[in-house]
């Protein structure tokens, strides 16, 4: 079943897993939501930069995780984590970034990220990102 919830015995969650996915490209979009497709329980809403996500989250639409990438206009990923911090938002949040440098990686962490995702990635490093973040474990097909 397509959208049959998935639960973790370890959470105890139900219900989809909802993922926000904050980037600027359309291109980015469509392979999350592909990757993403490959597991079954897994709903994902996408946003264009960052102030979108800050008005999907002030409307008070929950999320079990947000994929943030760093480079977009109007808020940067980092900007974006602070204002989310600002607003008591404790959602985990995974950086998408080609950023790799040590000062890089301080920064996305003191903004309050809680891993970081190289592009471009592969399904695996999806989801055993998403796992690291959340605890949650999915089971996809290739």
């Amino acid at each position: 079943m397509a959208n049959s919830p998935v639960q973790n015995p370890e959470s105890g969650a139900q219900g989809p897993f909802k993922i926000l996915v904050v980037d600027d490209t359309r291109s980015v979009h469509a392979f999350v939501k592909a990757l993403l497709a490959k597991a079954q329980g897994i709903e994902s809403t996408p946003v264009q930069d960052g102030l979108q996500a800050i008005e999907v989250l002030r409307s008070g639409q929950s999320f079990d995780l947000i994929l943030l990438d760093w480079e977009m206009p109007n808020l940067t990923g980092p900007e974006t984590l602070r204002k989310m911090k600002e607003m008591g938002v404790s959602i985990p949040t995974v950086m998408m970034t080609t950023k790799n440098s040590q000062e890089d990686i301080m920064t996305m962490l003191e903004a309050g990220a809680v891993e970081y995702i190289m592009k471009p990635f592969t399904i695996d490093i999806l989801f055993e990102k998403i796992s690291f973040a959340t605890g949650r474990t999915f089971s996809y097909g290739l």
